[in-house]
């Protein structure tokens, strides 16, 4: 059984010389509650390091519609017209935002990647042709760069792509 005189050997705080020390009992106590004290927060602090914690946090994207983030990019497609691309842009929260081509320039290459003409500009577009169907006198809108075609530029057309 433990008795008093153990509990006194494990006194942390006796005073220096060891031979003139005195181990007393209330010594003891303190030296063994600080004792699990201590080993109590080094197990709550290897616990709280040793736990994988995961925080979500979602914030409302508040910026103004012109508030975005400005892209610069280069690319060459050697067997696509200009009157043909496009972008698309999207982001995580499923914004989507199709056919932007107000801020892309685009530029004609030859099969060398030289560029081969000014920058491609869409221009007016033509009106709808219905193909013989009753002829409607509206300017409804073919596309970016559509071509309405008949007999007389059918040719030329057909020649310069």
């Amino acid at each position: 059984m433990i008795t008093g005189s153990k509990i006194k050997s494990l006194d942390f705080y006796r005073k220096i010389p060891r031979d003139l020390t005195e181990a007393t009992l209330s010594g003891a106590g303190l030296s063994i509650v600080a004792a699990l004290s201590m080993i109590f927060l080094f197990g709550m602090e290897l616990n709280n390091y040793l736990t994988v914690s995961t925080t979500t946090n979602v914030v409302v994207d508040r910026s103004q519609d012109g508030d975005h983030l400005r892209i610069d990019f280069n690319i060459s497609f050697l067997a696509l017209s200009c009157e043909f691309a496009s972008v698309d842009v999207s982001d995580v929260l499923g914004m989507n935002r199709l056919n932007i081509t107000k801020t892309v320039r685009k530029f004609p290459i030859s099969p060398d990647m030289k560029l081969a003409g000014p920058e491609f500009h869409p221009g007016p577009i033509p009106g709808l042709s219905n193909h013989g169907e009753q002829e409607n006198e509206s300017d409804d809108e073919l596309g970016e760069g559509a071509v309405n075609m008949n007999a007389k530029n059918f040719d030329k057309y057909a020649h310069e792509f």
